[in-house]
């Protein structure tokens, strides 16, 4: 009989301490989730103050002021009357120049195109006052580290690293053959003018065949293919080394500190961790985090759904808007006056468990067509289709040995 009580006193007292535990446990995970949340929202605001006050420094000089976009490089000379733009979409340099004078103009330009051609990721992130002033700022709340020195453009320009003289023809060369335009100027007495120069046209072979060792290692890593790593880079950033969005995200694969960069970095390294704009222009850590999530999404989240291919669609889907974004497209029928589906938190429209059965009975084309056309956001419907035909190109690239 002693037993028995003692037994049942134990198994109370044992009960007692793991609620107590759980509470606690509960507690401090608030504590920490909440702790994070208000820490991006401090790096976000300090994201968008920089830019703010830069862009309005820039407006003095410049109709439209211009940054950096996720398929756009620009940057300004140190007194902002230069400004040197690659549009890595649409393979063109664009550079802008305020001077009095065409003779001055090109001039100018030339010693311009000539710096950016050979310019590097680290020299181009020293140069923006913004990004310096943004990266002390975030040391305290983010893991902060220098981007290294990857080409720009340089790779796409040059076969090898280039001569001085090699340098000189190119730019001489490119300022000759360049489109010119000439408009006003917000300065007295000055214009603008521009010259646009082609580059080649496939940049995104030359830039793929460049990250290739990078692409290798992180898809043998992550168990991923490395077509799929390169279709996400070329639709994220077009090989854009410094891309940058309003979300913000930045860099090859437009990683989003607070959900991408923190539950990849999580996975990697058992902690989430908001990461800095210069951590992430860094291309081996920007494709680490990004293939790390592209491996969490595919092994984890959507482990359950038994077609591989179906399950490389809804991947592609979630890297774009979320895993709860794609599993509400198979738990909720209801629409809004626009056609877009309407997801309720309460009913567990965001649930991927709820929606495992549902997708299992799909084919991979069914699945493919339920998220080209039932994804809430128009973004995440033309994504999926993006990525899906970049899929198709490099998966041929590879085969043929041209990556």
């Amino acid at each position: 009989m002693k037993k028995i009580i003692f037994l049942v006193i134990f198994i109370y007292l044992s009960a007692q301490d793991f609620n107590s535990f759980k509470t606690s446990h509960y507690k401090n995970f608030n504590i920490y989730t909440n702790s994070l949340e208000k820490e991006f929202q401090e790096y976000k605001k300090i994201i968008e103050e920089e830019f703010q006050k830069y862009k309005k420094e820039i407006s003095k000089y410049w109709q439209k002021p211009l940054l950096t976009t996720k398929k756009e490089f620009v940057e300004y000379s140190k007194d902002k009357k230069i400004r040197k733009r690659i549009d890595f979409e649409n393979s063109k340099i664009k550079i802008e120049v305020i001077a009095k004078s065409e003779q001055e103009a090109e001039q100018k330009a030339k010693k311009a195109l000539a710096l950016l051609s050979i310019e590097t990721t680290k020299e181009a992130f020293e140069k923006n006052p913004a990004l310096k002033k943004i990266e002390n700022k975030l040391k305290k709340i983010a893991l902060s580290k220098p981007p290294n020195n990857t080409p720009i453009i340089a790779d796409v320009i040059y076969k090898k690293p280039p001569t001085i003289k090699e340098i000189k023809f190119f730019t001489q060369n490119s300022i000759k053959q360049a489109k010119t335009d000439i408009k006003s100027s917000k300065l007295p007495d000055k214009k603008v003018y521009s010259y646009t120069i082609s580059l080649p046209k496939k940049i995104y072979l030359i830039k793929a065949k460049n990250l290739k060792p990078i692409v290798s290692e992180k898809s043998k890593k992550f168990a991923l293919s490395p077509a799929l790593i390169y279709a996400i880079i070329e639709t994220e950033s077009s090989y854009n080394p410094m891309a940058r969005s309003y979300v913000p995200a930045f860099g090859l694969m437009q990683i989003v500190p607070q959900s991408a960069g923190k539950d990849a970095y999580k996975m990697l390294f058992g902690k989430p961790k908001l990461l800095s704009p210069g951590y992430l222009y860094n291309e081996n850590n920007n494709i680490l985090i990004g293939s790390a999530y592209l491996k969490k999404l595919y092994y984890i989240y959507f482990k359950d759904i038994k077609n591989p291919l179906s399950r490389l669609y809804l991947t592609i889907a979630a890297y774009n808007t979320g895993p709860g974004n794609v599993a509400c497209v198979f738990n909720s029928t209801n629409k809004d006056y626009k056609g877009n589906t309407l997801c309720y938190r309460y009913r567990g429209d965001y649930s991927i468990k709820k929606a495992v059965a549902k997708i299992n009975a799909l084919s991979p084309q069914e699945v493919y067509e339920k998220l080209k056309t039932d994804l809430r956001y128009e973004e995440a419907r033309h994504y999926i289709q993006k990525v899906n035909q970049k899929l198709r190109k490099y998966f041929i690239a590879i085969k043929e040995g041209k990556i």
